[in-house]
């Protein structure tokens, strides 16, 4: 009894000295919270104010940087049209003043031109109804005149125009040169496209000539209408350093960018200038103050009323969960990131077996309903072949469904590896031809192909990769261009550079184009995009991931342009080693294309050969297939019945060997090693090929590693396994 309280007194003890201790730090915290909360409080409205510049800096600049960016892009696609109409211009007589006329009218009418005119060397401007004799003669100097010339216009008839300008050459009317087009894009529409009315009046932007006149002016609802803004400014603003005026000026006019503050009818404004790249133009993005100010007091209020209490309860709460912390921190961040993995698992699963649930359930109905109907019409021979033709479509699908994922989950393990090997260019352009150019033609397509800019033909790549890229953008350009259209792919070096060269490949056609929401995620497994146009267009979803991630894998990029209705270009830059040794043969050597040895129909017929299969639906396709070839074939469920019959055999009885791999008792590999140890050197001689599914390149290389001859993927295509047969069987005898 004694002993328990002396237990009780130790404890109660120890109680009140940790809560002295417990109360002291209290004591001192809180001293230091006092302390720091004045010196908080004394500080904020200086940092507030700093704050609220550097803030207004920077989404200031954001912001006028995106306003140059889209008055630059309304630039240069006016530019880019501008160009397609000097291109056709100089295909067209215009030599009368009439016929001049007639084209500038049509190229406002299909290119969408605001205004276009042509300039005679005397800088008569020329309309599609009207002529401006001597109008542009200041503007600039022929001899000089080779970049796109921006200027402003307010003087034919045609309200407030920024004009843009480029040369022409070879082209008369009347007997006068005409040394220039341009468009004229109407300020509203500028206005228009770059949005820049924003917050009801409070910010909004101005484009400004170097002087200070306006290109470009928005309403402003504390400066009067004027014409030049520093000259307004100048008589309405209030600016605490008269250096920041002068410097903005000087900085508009030297092309500068930067930010000014200044006091406009007793509110604070924030401006910042930026220069538009190819004018002497400049953007002015101006914020009132108002917009912020409201918060910035709120702030000060908050903090002076509610900073000591709240810094106070902030304290109490982090000394009852600082300890907590200490023991369940560890807990949580490893529950929360296992949370986190199986959350993004499952979701990854669920999207997956949707997805592959869709596809590979839709040639699947196919299948088995075109079954069922060529069960019902045998009879009908007709019907049962069409069925059995929409059965076969169907199956192919699938097949490169399942293909394409098993593709896909090989990238995305990190089971693919380039392998790099010497390879041509020009050889495999012509390769590639080759293969597409019959779909195109059943399409009635054209196709080209150009590698006149290529200087180094000879280099190391993967090639089957690199044929599985071009392959997946050209089937698509093939699948989604209709009957007339045009598809190109071309080449171009674009630099060397310590043993590497730089090569841009562009596949481009005229199909059907994709919306811009389809084409920011066209690249993302099982993405397609959902229109009635491409509907009925068979495809897995995977192609376009599967190329993504061959570019990566070659270190290189792939970027895409395209509009709905005006085609799609794939713009693929890789860089690739050269080869030391570099061939004299150009591009089109390599595309004259030699006439194909007619071929000869082979005889198998007396050949024999030994079907080794476990299953037996395999076997008897493969029996049959073989026997109405001409083949006599005999049978063995596994590799060891199948070595036990190679062994058993005479010279020459078994023509080839065809062998499955994955097999009960022994399979395909164990098989042909036993063949090929035989003490018969003649019988271990015995051609053979692997049939098996298992279709990887490390399959291939296994096969040939055990000993066989060749190797066929399952599904097999009857006329590819009778080529590998007849390869096999008359190169080695």
């Amino acid at each position: 009894m004694i002993q328990r309280f002396r237990e009780r007194d130790r404890q109660t003890v120890t109680g009140k000295g940790a809560g002295i201790w417990f109360l002291l730090v209290i004591g001192i915290l809180l001293i230091v919270v006092v302390l720091s909360t004045w010196w908080l409080l004394g500080s904020s409205q200086s940092t507030t104010e700093e704050s609220v510049y550097n803030v207004s800096k920077l989404y200031l600049e954001e912001l006028t940087a995106q306003q140059t960016k889209k008055f630059t892009n309304t630039l240069d696609n006016q530019t880019q049209q501008l160009r397609t109409a000097i291109h056709l211009l100089g295909e067209s007589d215009v030599s009368g003043r009439e016929a001049m006329q007639q084209f500038i009218g049509h190229m406002e009418e299909i290119s969408g031109f605001d205004f276009f005119a042509l300039i005679d060397e005397e800088g008569t401007v020329y309309t599609e109804d009207s002529v401006y004799p001597g109008i542009f003669e200041y503007s600039f100097s022929v001899d000089s005149f080779t970049e796109p010339f921006v200027s402003f216009n307010q003087s034919m008839g045609e309200g407030d125009l920024v004009m843009v300008s480029l040369p022409v050459n070879g082209q008369q009317t009347e007997g006068r040169k005409i040394v220039a087009a341009t468009v004229g894009i109407d300020t509203e529409t500028v206005i228009d496209k770059m949005s820049l009315d924003q917050n009801d009046g409070h910010s909004f932007s101005n484009v400004v000539r170097p002087d200070g006149s306006y290109v470009i002016r928005m309403p402003h609802t504390h400066l009067k209408p004027n014409t030049n803004l520093f000259t307004a400014l100048k008589e309405e603003a209030h600016f605490e350093d008269e250096e920041l005026f002068i410097k903005w000026q000087e900085g508009v006019k030297e092309g500068k960018e930067g930010m000014a503050v200044y006091e406009l009818q007793g509110l604070q404004h924030f401006t910042y200038y930026m220069p538009i790249h190819g004018t002497d133009w400049s953007i002015t993005t101006t914020l009132h103050y108002s917009l912020v100010s409201g918060n910035v007091e709120i702030i000060r209020t908050t903090l002076a009323r509610n900073g000591a209490i709240q810094l106070l309860l902030v304290l109490l709460v982090v000394i009852v969960l600082f300890v907590v912390y200490l023991s369940m921190h560890k807990k949580n961040d490893c529950l929360r990131f296992e949370k986190m993995q199986a959350e993004e698992v499952s979701k990854a699963k669920s999207t997956f077996l949707s997805n592959m649930s869709h596809d590979i359930r839709t040639p699947m109905n196919a299948i088995i309903g075109f079954t069922n109907l060529a069960v019902k019409s045998v009879e009908d021979t007709e019907k049962t072949r069409d069925y059995l033709m929409k059965i076969l479509t169907s199956g192919n699908h699938l097949l490169a469904l399942i293909n394409d994922v098993l593709e896909m989950s090989r990238i995305e393990s990190g089971k693919i590896h380039l392998e790099e090997t010497e390879c041509n260019l020009f050889e495999m352009l012509k390769e590639l031809y080759g293969m597409i150019h019959g779909q195109a033609e059943e399409k009635q397509l054209g196709l080209s192909f150009c590698a006149d800019e290529v200087t180094d033909g000879d280099v190391y790549c993967d090639k089957l990769r690199m044929n599985q890229m071009f392959l997946n953008l050209l089937g698509n350009a093939v699948k989604f261009t209709p009957a007339g259209g045009e598809i190109s792919v071309c080449i171009s070096q674009i630099n060397n550079a310590r043993g590497y060269g730089t090569y841009v490949i562009r596949i481009k056609d005229t199909g059907i184009g994709m919306a811009p929401e389809f084409a920011e995620k066209v690249f993302i497994p099982f993405e397609r995009e959902r229109t009635s146009t491409v509907s009925g267009i068979q495809g897995t979803g995977l192609g376009m991931s599967i190329t993504r991630n061959i570019v990566d894998m070659m270190g290189g990029t792939i970027e895409l342009e395209t509009a709905p209705g005006k085609g799609t270009e794939f713009i693929v830059t890789v860089k690739l080693r050269l080869n030391d040794e570099q061939g004299t043969a150009g591009f089109g050597d390599f595309m004259e294309m030699e006439a194909e040895p007619e071929e000869k129909p082979v005889d198998f017929a007396g050949r024999r050969i030994l079907v080794v299969e476990d299953n037996e639906l395999n076997r008897e396709i493969a029996v049959e297939v073989l026997e109405e070839a001409g083949f006599e074939t005999e049978e063995a469920e596994d590799g060891s019945i199948a070595v036990e019959k190679v062994r058993a055999s005479a010279h020459g009885y078994y023509d080839l060997v065809l062998m499955d791999i994955q097999m009960p008792v022994m399979d395909g590999y164990e098989a042909a090693r036993a063949i090929r140890a035989l003490d018969d050197q003649k019988l271990s001689a015995v051609p053979i090929i692997a049939m098996t599914a298992n279709a990887f390149d490390e399959d291939k290389q296994a096969a040939l590693d055990a000993g066989m001859n060749g190797h066929l993927a399952k599904p097999f295509d009857v006329d590819e396994l009778l080529e590998m047969l007849a390869d096999v069987m008359y190169s080695d005898r």
